[in-house]
């Protein structure tokens, strides 16, 4: 019989904190009860915003959560039980550690959600209990992929099994976009054991598996750094198409894929110069040292380089000052997109210097372009607001 909300949270609060007033207890174990209701009725109309903002306050609440989150793990709907089971394996250790009997039977639920997520919080939890451990490897040839990329990951975790990365890797080219996206988040998680694997899927020629594995590196970020040296050299290849997965991946491993990418900027390859450029933007602030560079291509860039160039500059923002004379000239340029990049990068910038002020309030006074002059406006603002600040 399972233990009451109420006697259940007293016994934890008296191990934990000694004694605890019982009005305490009481608005606590209500709070939690009346949380698990709105996650029942947000689940039952499969109200997606409601159910995670529910199971995020579930997972906040923690061991006073367990009772009620368990009390539905048989209830009809399908989406309950899922979410119900899902949130457990989020609170994880130690305070979800007793419903780990019904995660083991939940494996063999007729709904692939419910089996996944039961797969992912016994992988969560680290089972080691014999009937647990055998019901996730049973999962791993599921009819499902989605359910197979979940088990495979909770295999590693309760295992260590190096075969999980390969098989998850396998997946990232299911047809079935639910696999391919659980797979790619898992793998994401396993983290630096995963990417020697996924840069060697980089490096081949489907392109749909080196998107794929591009965009797990990404996730990763700065724990995929071991990859930079790899990518940096797809970057700079002879195919187009893996150069542009790879480019994605180094934009978010920060400062570590900055000096190669300085050097790429220097190719012969134009697809691997625009490509650099592009990536040292999305790491921003970090990308400082190569500003000088990306500045002095300004005056000779045109069309989409031009953009790409300003754009990056107005990312890296305030570490990118050295562009702002050349930016400046480019506010008069005949393309209203790259006058309106200009505007937008000066304000990121930020820097109250070379008459950068004065040349944004006469561009949102003259400029024959509405969207541009809103540009200059805002970026005007920005500027004076940086400027009254210091």
């Amino acid at each position: 019989m399972r233990i009451g909300r109420l006697s259940w949270l007293a016994l934890v609060a008296a191990t934990l904190w000694g004694s605890v007033p019982g009005d305490t207890l009481a608005a606590e174990a209500e709070s939690a009860r009346e949380i698990v209701s709105r996650l029942v009725s947000a689940s039952k109309i499969y109200d997606k915003r409601q159910m995670r903002t529910a199971s995020d306050r579930l997972v906040k609440i923690g061991a006073a959560a367990v009772p009620g989150l368990r009390s539905v793990l048989d209830d009809v709907d399908d989406n309950v039980r899922w979410q119900a089971i899902a949130a457990l394996g989020r609170i994880g250790r130690p305070a979800a550690t007793g419903s780990i009997p019904e995660m083991t039977a939940a494996c063999g639920d007729l709904d692939a959600d419910v089996r996944g997520a039961a797969a992912v919080a016994l992988g969560r939890l680290r089972v080691k209990r014999a009937a647990a451990v055998r019901a996730v490897g049973l999962l791993r040839r599921d009819e499902q992929p989605m359910v197979r990329a979940d088990a495979w990951w909770a295999w590693w975790q309760v295992t260590g099994d190096r075969k999980a990365i390969g098989e998850l890797v396998e997946l990232l080219s299911a047809k079935d976009w639910l696999a391919s996206s659980h797979a790619s988040k898992h793998l994401s998680d396993i983290g630096a054991p995963a990417v020697r694997v996924l840069v060697r899927v980089l490096s081949a020629e489907s392109s749909g598996d080196s998107l794929q594995a591009a965009e797990t590196l990404r996730r990763m970020g700065s724990r995929a750094a071991a990859a930079v040296p790899q990518l940096l050299r797809l970057v700079d290849g002879d195919n187009p198409q893996a150069a542009v997965a790879a480019a994605r991946a180094l934009g978010a491993l920060g400062s570590g894929a900055v000096d190669g990418l300085r050097r790429c900027l220097d190719s012969p390859r134009d697809h691997a110069r625009r490509l650099a450029v592009v990536a040292l933007g999305e790491i921003g602030a970090a990308a400082s040292p190569a500003a000088r560079q990306l500045a002095g291509r300004l005056e000779t860039a045109r069309g989409r380089e031009l953009l790409q160039l300003i754009t990056a500059l107005g990312r890296i923002g305030a570490k990118a000052s050295v562009a702002v004379p050349r930016l400046i000239v480019v506010l008069q340029h005949r393309d209203q997109d790259t006058r309106g990049a200009a505007c937008q990068a000066l304000g990121r910038i930020g820097s109250d210097t070379f008459g950068v002020a004065a040349a944004l309030e006469k561009v949102a006074r003259t400029d024959t372009v509405d969207f541009v002059r809103r540009a200059a406006k805002r970026a005007h603002v920005t500027i004076r607001q940086k400027s009254a600040e210091h």
